[in-house]
């Protein structure tokens, strides 16, 4: 065989269908063939089917976030094409309701696809390609695609964008149903502002699978099914293989990268850390649309405090002074004195190790800049959204369990309290729209917590779990230890984010009130949803939506 034409079995896990075809240059049936035989699997069949024997099984029973795993997972599915995925659900139906999970890109916060229920795994990330479907008139993604997927192809082949995450290797499966966001969010609103369209394969009343292609123009159910997916969290309803997009925004040209840091040893108590808070929420609410900005509130074991700021603009190189401008609005605000950044910023979005103070780039070098997720660890997270900016008793915790000593082996260095801007475009749209209830806040907060262990595994009395658990309580003890909007009466508080997922939650009078605060009003019709089109409740997980 020559190398032109061989497939090899490390090949045929790692790249699509589409991918092989670019790489041999052998017509479609043929190529397929050889993936399909270098990977074991069934000849004419568009499925890769895993058992533990074969060498990247225990790869792909584990995701990002080394807490979670599935140990007794016994049967991996890889669809080579959507119906490919039709072929996997129809399999993996045969493991009951519940015992069987849905991948794409492995970052689900929580163990809601790798836990000991998990018989079995479909993996939908060989489902990546990115492109243009002429019969349709629609740009597409598939489920097993990332963000570092979409941005490249979107933007190498039509200069289009799509406002998405900046952490690369997040699948698009669950990033975008999810209601996702980046920092191109408050210039184009959501990912699922701009959905169309979207393929599923579900579990009808018969219960067998059936394929479906719902759009933004159906009405009744299917028009349910696509609402659904605007908002309504991945692992739900179906298997996702294929988001539409009837148009796009074209992508900025360029962008500046402004970080700030403070030391922490310049910060003496909780009026100087609020300073520095007030200073952000008041260059939030004055800078325009274009720009994103992100306030990384680092413990003190991590010595700075730092701030991000992304700025597009599509003029001549050096034509945007808003650099400047965060300069001067930050030296008339803040009493602390800024300082160049040391080591690497840590966090989800945005990983940077080699912080400079100040860049003019080309856009997308921008994206590759900002491109990190950061190393597999072990992580704990948890999420609020906010209307207006934080009282004054906030701060004083906030400040509190920044400062909070800790056992000299308890590694804090990556534990902070994330704050981004939130607002602009994406508040332009009616919370009724789209799934996603919270379009009137001002601020997204993800509270984050990373630790190492030599081995991967849950770690239930580790420290940085109870550390953040313990800061979350107190930050909303007067709102029954969550931030309820129902029991806010300063209407300051808007609930949780879907795809931050927080099992806690469920700790909280149960797993609805939970869900109220993920999806606020929007609730009662993504149960309806539910009932629809999983009647039998196959997608399940700790705080998957119940039927109506």
């Amino acid at each position: 065989m020559t190398k032109r034409t061989l497939v090899t079995r490390r090949h045929a896990v790692g790249a699509s269908i589409a991918t092989l075809l670019a790489a041999t240059g052998l017509p479609w049936r043929e190529a397929k063939a050889q993936l399909v035989a270098a990977a074991g699997g069934t000849p004419g069949s568009d499925l890769l089917v895993l058992v533990p024997d074969s060498p990247q099984f225990l790869d792909l029973t584990q995701g990002f976030n080394r807490r979670w795993s599935a140990p007794n997972c016994g049967t991996i599915f890889l669809p080579l094409t959507e119906a490919g995925a039709q072929e996997a659900l129809t399999r993996a139906i045969n493991f009951g309701p519940g015992r069987f999970r849905v991948r794409a890109g492995g970052h689900c916060y929580e163990d809601f696809v790798f836990n000991d229920q998990t018989l079995a795994v479909i993996d939908v990330s060989l489902l990546n390609e990115i492109g243009f479907d002429a019969q349709n008139g629609v740009y597409y993604a598939q489920s097993g695609g990332t963000n570092w997927d979409l941005y490249r192809q979107l933007y190498w082949r039509y200069g289009l964008t799509l406002p998405a995450g900046s952490c690369y290797s997040v699948g698009l499966g669950g990033h975008i149903c999810g209601g996702g966001y980046g920092l191109l969010s408050r210039q184009f609103g959501l990912t699922v502002d701009w959905l169309t369209g979207v393929r599923v394969v579900t579990v009808g009343q018969n219960q067998k699978a059936m394929f479906n292609r719902a759009t933004k123009k159906d009405s009744g159910r299917l028009q349910d099914l696509y609402w659904a997916h605007t908002g309504g969290g991945g692992g739900n309803f179906g298997l996702v293989t294929r988001y539409e997009f009837a148009r796009l925004p074209t992508a900025p040209r360029r962008a500046e990268l402004i970080i700030t840091t403070w030391n922490w040893s310049d910060i003496k108590s909780d009026a100087d850390l609020g300073v520095i808070i007030a200073a952000f929420e008041q260059l939030v609410s004055a800078m325009p649309p274009t720009a994103f900005a992100i306030l990384k509130l680092s413990h003190q074991a991590a010595k700075q405090i730092a701030l991000i700021v992304q700025s597009t603009y599509d003029g001549a190189r050096g034509s945007s002074n808003f650099a400047s401008q965060v300069a001067g609005w930050l030296g008339e605000r803040c009493t602390s004195q800024t300082v160049p950044a040391e080591g690497t910023i840590g966090g989800h979005p945005v990983y940077l190790p080699c912080p400079l103070p100040y860049q003019d780039l080309l856009w997308f070098e921008a994206v590759q800049t900002l491109n990190g997720s950061g190393p597999n660890q072990k992580g704990k997270y948890k999420s609020a959204y906010m209307r207006k900016g934080f009282p004054p008793e906030q701060i004083k915790t906030i400040y509190s369990f920044l400062t909070k000593e800790m056992p000299r082996q308890v590694d804090m260095t990556q534990s902070l309290l994330q704050v981004d801007s939130y607002g602009a475009q994406i508040n332009a749209v009616d919370p009724r729209e789209t799934a996603v209830w919270q379009r009137s806040s001002m601020l997204k907060l993800q509270y984050q917590t990373y630790w190492q262990e030599p081995q991967s595994g849950p770690d239930p009395d580790d420290p940085h779990l109870t550390w953040i658990r313990e800061f979350y309580r107190a930050m909303y003890a007067d709102y029954g230890d969550v931030p309820d909007p129902a029991r806010d009466r300063t209407n300051n508080m808007d609930g949780c984010y879907i795809n931050y997922p927080d099992g806690d939650l469920n700790d909280h009078r149960g797993r609805m009130k939970a869900l109220s605060l993920y999806y606020g009003d929007n609730l009662a019709r993504l149960m309806r949803a539910k009932s629809t089109w999983d009647p039998h409740d196959y997608f399940q997980n700790a705080q998957s939506i119940p039927r109506a």
